[in-house]
């Protein structure tokens, strides 16, 4: 009897090791057919793969995410597949004998690092928690990353619509509280593992003194690291009348004002980001910025943070110090 009892339960240890083998090498790289082409042989028959599903790549050997792959064929053998890499830490290299598991990007559960260099840039449904942060808020503005085609972004303060993967729509919202008219349309002109370029014209209207005014922004996104993140944007406008929004609370009267904000976002373990710089008014020849913290979610974004017009003003109200709160759908 003990032997027998001994016997089933290290037959039960191998089967339990087996399927935990299993899970976490659910396919093997089995031959590097290109740069960004992979043959992957199917470990788990439990698993059932299809062109179009996305797997992550892990190293063998460190046991770190190395990158995406999404799943373009299917062989002569129903265990062999080929895919297409997506992306990958420029610090990895993906070789022969990496694993890979199935994700399911839809929803905000996968067991992934939260990188910087994992955010997902393909035209998906993927949550919006693995994806670039497009709107950072009332006060802090956009960053260089555009929706994808036909993605929306809606909240109190802003209305953003992806008409193509490089070309996005927006409305401000907030300015309509004060009655002044915002519109803008923004472009991306790079996009690459290094860093996100992107150009913005907008145009403003203001029905009370039926005066209009003209914005061009550039954004310039850049991945320090894989857990850093730096945003820079300079901003040039014309004239513009006071009005009571919190970040135009003062007339500009020249032909042409520069505004320079300096960024930079910290990713956590959960995904969740901290962004935080200085922003310069040159006319005004006043220092202020912000620090916020975004809580991100499947398709919610919450954010808190403080920011100031002008450092030296130590007070609360548009002219010194304010607390915001903000968020936002992405769908």
């Amino acid at each position: 009897m003990k032997f027998a009892r001994a016997l089933f339960i290290l037959t039960f240890f191998i089967i339990f090791m087996g399927n935990s083998f299993a899970y976490d090498h659910e396919f093997i790289i089995t031959d590097l057919v290109s740069d960004n082409s992979i043959q992957i042989q199917r470990l788990n028959k439990l698993i059932i793969l299809l062109p179009g599903d996305i797997l992550a790549i892990y190293s063998h050997e460190t046991k770190d995410v190395l990158g995406y792959a999404r799943v373009s064929s299917v062989t002569d053998n129903s265990d062999l597949f080929m895919a297409t890499v997506e992306t990958h830490n420029k610090n990895g290299i993906i070789r022969v004998e990496n694993y890979l598991k199935k994700l399911d990007l839809t929803k905000p559960d996968n067991d992934i690092p939260a990188r910087y260099d994992l955010t997902y840039k393909d035209e998906s449904k993927a949550a919006a928690k693995y994806r670039p942060l497009v709107y950072a808020g009332l006060v802090q503005g956009m960053t260089a990353s555009n929706l994808f085609k036909n993605e929306f972004l809606i909240g109190p303060s802003i209305l953003s619509y992806g008409v193509t993967s490089n070309t996005q729509l927006n409305v401000n919202l907030a300015s309509s509280i004060f009655n002044v008219l915002n519109l803008s349309a923004k472009n991306k002109l790079v996009d690459n593992e290094t860093l996100e370029l992107s150009i913005e014209n907008g145009f403003q209207y203001y029905p009370l003194t039926k005066k209009g005014s003209y914005q061009f922004t550039g954004y310039l996104d850049m991945a320090s690291n894989s857990n850093f993140k730096s945003y820079a944007k300079f901003k040039l406008f014309t004239k513009k009348p006071e009005d009571q929004s919190l970040s135009n609370s003062e007339e500009y009267q020249r032909d042409l004002n520069l505004e320079v904000q300096f960024s930079y976002g910290y990713i956590f373990s959960n995904w969740n980001q901290l962004i935080f710089g200085p922003k310069l008014d040159v006319n005004k020849k006043r220092v202020g910025g912000n620090v916020a913290y975004y809580l991100i979610e499947k398709n919610f974004n919450t954010m808190f943070g403080v920011s100031s017009n002008d450092f030296s003003e130590f007070r609360l109200g548009k002219q010194g110090y304010l607390i915001n709160l903000d968020f936002w759908w992405r769908f």
